[in-house]
């Protein structure tokens, strides 16, 4: 615990002494977006194989703000879209973009995008602020409060028809630090039908936190990130990290551990000590008032770190405590890790949503 902390002082006693500039957005193909939403005329490429925009959202960071930071998303669907079709946004976690969801690699296997569009959903695959395609305002300003508020600003979109119908089911599906954006979202704003949050726990747990943190140097060091021109402060994985972390000790392809280094993104310092105070705050959760679907791998060592094992790990028994009785489920994904969706299990994590969400009447 004491690691952590110290962790979290250092980083945000260094970054508050950068003077940050504006960013340099990485090309996207659009020069400006000048206010509202731009959907690209043409069909976007997607490794799920599904009919996809390249959409460009402006957006305020904060409700005070002017809009005038860019998100990235593509919206997939099959078929003919209409009011009716659900949409579910997509919501990555840290260190990823939207290539989470939708996977290249043997995407029949691990394309969230490609099993829900084949079940008739429509999704909305974003990158968040701060990363991939998106604009890198200064990271020590991004943190989940404005997470939450900007899915909020995409939600309306989506239900405003700004990007083609209107939208009349919506539903905030987020992974890891997504999935805490996607809580403050429906805790706050209350214009969702239905939320899925994957590799999330309710309690602190202090060694599998930590064993996470370390993991962590400036991207401005990165190879990856050189010349992007994005403010001092971002954060991105060791080179060589992200399997042991985020993956093992699940089943999985050996070939996504190359995959994992060549598609990792950056990650806010404030979002990465915001996870202490998020995972406490139960009045979150407690405050959504539509249907929640907690699923967790199994073997994920952030949240259940002291047997590896969720059905048996202490701290994952502990906060089945926090799941309000008949409006929050919790689902143990088998064999999977905390990146579920790059695990041999991310197929069964996926009928599982379907088939939750046909129980919430939230079917195509």
């Amino acid at each position: 615990m004491r690691r952590l902390i110290g962790l979290a002082s250092g980083l945000a006693v260094a970054l508050a002494a950068v003077t940050v500039g504006s960013a340099t957005a990485v090309d996207i193909g659009l020069d400006d977006v000048a206010e509202g939403v731009v959907v690209s005329a043409e069909p976007a490429e997607s490794p799920s194989g599904a009919d996809c925009k390249n959409i460009w959202f402006r957006v305020r960071q904060f409700a005070s703000a002017p809009a005038n930071q860019r998100v990235f998303g593509q919206l997939c669907h099959r078929g003919e879209l209409s009011a009716d079709t659900p949409v579910q946004i997509l919501i990555h976690g840290g260190s990823y973009n939207h290539a989470y969801w939708d996977w290249p690699y043997q995407p029949g296997k691990y394309s969230y995008v490609d099993a829900a569009t084949k079940a008739g959903f429509a999704t909305l695959n974003i990158d968040r602020l701060g990363y991939g395609h998106s604009d890198h305002p200064n990271p020590l300003t991004l943190d989940f409060n404005v997470a939450g508020f900007v899915t909020h600003q995409l939600v309306q979109a989506l239900r405003s028809g700004e990007v083609g119908p209107k939208f009349r089911k919506v539903v905030l599906n987020g992974h890891s630090m997504g999935g805490l954006t996607a809580q403050h979202a429906a805790s706050e704003f209350h214009d969702v039908d239905a939320v899925i949050v994957t590799g999330v726990g309710h309690n602190f747990a202090p060694k599998g936190i930590a064993q996470v943190a370390d993991k962590f140097y400036p991207a401005d060091i990165d190879p990856k990130f050189l010349g992007r021109g994005y403010p001092p402060g971002y954060l991105t994985t060791l080179p060589g990290n992200r399997a042991k972390t985020f993956v093992a000790p699940a089943k999985y392809d050996p070939k996504i551990e190359a995959y994992e280094e060549r598609l990792k993104d950056t990650l806010s310092p404030t979002e990465l000590t915001g996870i202490t105070a998020d995972s406490y705050n139960h009045s979150i959760t407690r405050n959504i008032r539509v249907p929640v679907l907690y699923a967790i791998g199994q073997h994920d060592l952030i949240w259940c770190p002291t047997t590896q094992d969720c059905n048996t790990d202490p701290q994952a028994r502990d906060e089945a405590n926090y799941y309000r009785k008949g409006l929050y489920t919790r689902y143990v994904v088998p064999g999977s890790s905390h990146s579920i969706n790059v695990t041999l299990a991310a197929p069964d994590f996926y009928r599982e949503t379907f088939r939750w969400l046909a129980e919430q009447d939230i079917r195509p």
